[in-house]
């Protein structure tokens, strides 16, 4: 029963990246709108907080470790060829320039062509939508 409950979870997300494209396209001009606009988009639409932010033994995202990276809350599917064991450390985007962040979300893959591991959705985000998250997550520490 637990194993269906997280391919409903898996079928949801990519639900969201559809949620995550028709959201409102209005972006704030200022910095601290984008980055609100992103905190939104990271808890309530693409929804990100929920695989790269460790959890309680309850089960429940630890607040003061939000996107620091954690163990992937969902088991692999037997069709997956390359699944992700653990998420990245998002605060701060270290590694990512700002341009590479946005490509990544705008496209679902990088500069190089590579595209993310399962269960991460490529994502393609609208520019205004993108920029705001990467602001977000830039603006952590």
């Amino acid at each position: 029963m637990a194993r269906w409950r997280w391919v409903m979870l898996f079928i949801s997300f990519g639900g969201l990246t559809v949620a995550a494209v028709a959201a409102p396209k209005a972006a704030p001009a200022d910095s601290s709108g984008l980055i609100r606009r992103g905190d939104y988009l990271t808890h309530h639409v693409a929804m990100c907080v929920q695989c790269h932010s460790p959890r309680d033994p309850e089960g429940n995202i630890v607040e003061s470790q939000e996107f620091r990276g954690a163990p992937i809350p969902v088991q692999s599917f037997p069709w997956a060829t390359s699944w992700a064991y653990a998420s990245v450390n998002l605060r701060g985007m270290p590694g990512w320039s700002t341009e590479e962040a946005i490509h990544f979300l705008e496209t679902g893959e990088r500069f190089d062509g590579k595209k993310p591991q399962l269960p991460m959705p490529p994502f393609r985000l609208s520019h205004e939508d993108a920029e705001a998250v990467v602001a977000y997550l830039k603006s952590l520490k």
